[in-house]
């Protein structure tokens, strides 16, 4: 069931830069990031309420019962989900910025570089020596970056990766990456140090907090005239956009949570990383970006590397 819930969250995810691409056209990073993420928040009580609190019966007809039980935490489920949820605010506020900068196909399949830099802290941080497989996994993330670019190779063997550290958002989705390959360990802690465990309550209590962190950035501006009005008039121009989004904002984590919880996360995250070859596919279909198959090839390559790393 791990696998199935985490493809699901996969394809759910893999739309969501596409959407937030249109509302960015006329808003805020800052907002977009806070008002979907706000937005989801009924859709994630309601569905960790049906998935945690309440049970189906069949005698006779069917019948949904539903008993509220608060579970039971400790210092460690705070602690994890505190620093989780600071990472998360950061990764979110990085790749939404990047996304209104560059290409989503291209923002993408940077995020999916997280297995290699959870490996290349813990080298330090934990004293975990990296094994030959991992070491080849970094190497070969490190070579579907590079094909993201390859056109380029003429002006130098150097020039793709270089002239992808200058693209607009690219070091941002980098550093987004960053933050995001240490959050799902500390999310798998969480739910682990909670009775009973759940992975649906551990998104739900992270999104309101991440909510919490963003509503300064987002609603605070140095010209106040007319400001707020100008921010739901950005959204409001992108209605079918909005809505979706919040949809799957507020569906995906119940899936995806859920597979964290039920498997383990080497296998789990790898499976997430797969949303990027779909989002460079509707990137291409829905916003005619351009440099598909390079793009294709090279995000394929990363994931492969992934893999290396983290299964």
């Amino acid at each position: 069931m791990a696998v199935l819930f985490a493809l699901i969250a996969t394809v759910l995810t893999s739309f969501l830069p596409i959407l937030n691409k249109y509302l960015l056209r006329d808003a805020r990073p800052a907002f977009v990031a806070w008002i979907t993420n706000a937005a989801s928040l009924p859709l994630l009580l309601l569905g960790t309420l049906l998935l945690t609190q309440c049970s189906l019966s069949w005698s006779g007809n069917p019948l949904l019962s539903c008993t509220l039980q608060m579970p039971h935490v400790d210092g460690i489920f705070v602690g994890a989900l505190l620093v989780s949820v600071v990472l998360n605010w950061g990764a979110t506020w990085l790749s939404t910025v990047a996304l209104s900068k560059a290409d989503a196909g291209l923002v993408s399949p940077l995020l999916t570089f997280n297995p290699a830099f959870t490996l290349l802290v813990a080298w330090p941080a934990l004293g975990e020596v990296p094994g030959v497989r991992q070491t080849l996994g970094v190497g070969v993330v490190l070579l579907g970056a590079y094909v993201l670019e390859v056109e380029q190779v003429r002006m130098g063997m150097l020039a793709p990766l270089r002239l992808l550290l200058r693209r607009a958002g690219a070091t941002l989705a980098l550093l987004a990456s960053t933050l995001w390959g240490m959050t799902t360990v500390l999310e798998k802690l969480a739910i682990n140090h909670m009775t009973p465990p759940s992975g649906p309550a551990v998104a739900l209590l992270g999104t309101f907090f991440l909510v919490a962190i963003l509503t300064p950035g987002a609603l605070w501006t140095r010209s106040r005239k007319g400001a707020q009005e100008s921010r739901w008039r950005g959204i409001s121009r992108h209605p079918r956009s909005f809505s979706t989004s919040v949809l799957l904002t507020g569906i995906a984590p119940l899936f995806g949570f859920t597979a964290v919880a039920l498997g383990l996360v080497g296998y789990v995250t790898a499976i997430f990383k797969l949303s990027a070859v779909l989002t460079v596919l509707w990137a291409w279909w829905f916003l005619g970006e351009g440099q598909i198959r390079n793009r294709l090839i090279g995000t394929g390559v990363m994931i492969l590397g992934g893999l290396l790393v983290a299964v």
